[in-house]
């Protein structure tokens, strides 16, 4: 009774009325996504779970990837045609020339709802920056906002972010990365880090509160010559995103085992977290603060407009 209900709210809650632009009735399109697995992915898992792509003419298969810049470089390659990844991983591709854009906003960070930061044990001396000078920090891809984060935090915090070195280190390696003191502090996001602060051994630095008060963390991305050639799946993907997103931020309870079920961390875990609050739509305003700070502390080194990367079809 609990599933039927839950499908039915769902069903009521996402009204999907097909593909835009279908090109054939009936026709149901295949879509490679890859992201990592973690709760801000829960939008694209509750739409495939209550059958909201399939109602909308989309066959989305989603696989698990260790890292953003693992996904990005996945999707340049073509081997997926749409992938989640932090904003960052996407300004240094756009620097590169890469031509990606975001279509769908994924996680919104909000100060007052931590839902990703730096872990480092519990008994540390890091409570400035200038504790952390000429450490180590660990973070999932040397692009990934983890280390944005870090370089505003120490420099917000009387330390110099320049003498800061950094490694990759997936997000379920980091505490033991840590806890043996290889690195200073890890970056992480939930589930993971929820479950690290669990066992007591490590709290938390809010780093990427130094970024800005709120602003998109993660977005779902494609290639300019995915968008141009397959417009209608692209809007279609982003449009039941939103209609997802809207019920799923207001629904925890309810999709806190379908996410147990993806990420791989218990029921107890998830139930307990911050949750991730994904974006409705995509917003300049939501980016260019990350932009900002990224020219600022060296991560990218030209400025540009946010519009630049969003898919504007």
């Amino acid at each position: 009774m609990k599933r039927a209900a839950f499908l039915t709210s769902g069903a009521l809650a996402v009204a999907a009325v097909g593909l835009d632009e279908q090109p054939s009735a009936g026709a149901i399109l295949s879509v490679r996504a890859a992201g990592t697995p973690s709760d801000d992915s829960v939008s694209v898992v509750y739409a495939q779970k209550a059958g909201l792509f399939q109602k909308a003419g989309l066959d989305v298969v989603l696989d698990r990837q260790s890292s953003g810049a693992a996904v990005a470089a996945a999707v340049a390659s073509g081997a997926y045609d749409i992938g989640k990844s932090s904003i960052t991983s996407l300004f240094d591709a756009h620097e590169r020339g890469i031509p990606f854009l975001m279509i769908a906003p994924s996680v919104v960070y909000d100060r007052a709802a931590p839902y990703a930061g730096l872990i480092v044990r519990k008994d540390a001396g890091v409570r400035t920056g200038k504790d952390a000078n000429n450490g180590v920090v660990a973070v999932a891809a040397l692009s990934d906002i983890g280390r944005l984060a870090m370089q505003a935090w120490v420099d917000q915090n009387g330390g110099d972010p320049t003498t800061l070195r950094f490694v990759e280190i997936p997000f379920p390696a980091v505490p033991a990365a840590v806890d043996e003191g290889r690195v200073i502090a890890g970056e992480m996001s939930m589930p993971t880090m929820a479950a690290a602060l669990a066992t007591g051994k490590f709290r938390l630095i809010p780093a990427y509160d130094a970024i800005a008060t709120s602003y998109l963390n993660t977005a779902w991305f494609t290639t300019a010559d995915y968008a141009t050639k397959n417009p209608a799946i692209v809007r279609t993907f982003a449009r039941v995103l939103g209609e997802s997103a809207a019920y799923t931020n207001k629904h925890h309870r309810e999709t806190a085992a379908m996410m147990a079920e993806f990420t791989g961390a218990t029921l107890d875990i998830i139930s307990h977290m911050t949750r991730a609050t994904d974006g409705i739509g995509l917003t300049p305003e939501e980016i260019q603060p990350v932009i900002d700070a990224a020219v600022k502390y060296g991560t990218i080194k030209r400025a540009f407009l946010a519009q630049e990367l969003i898919y504007k079809g």
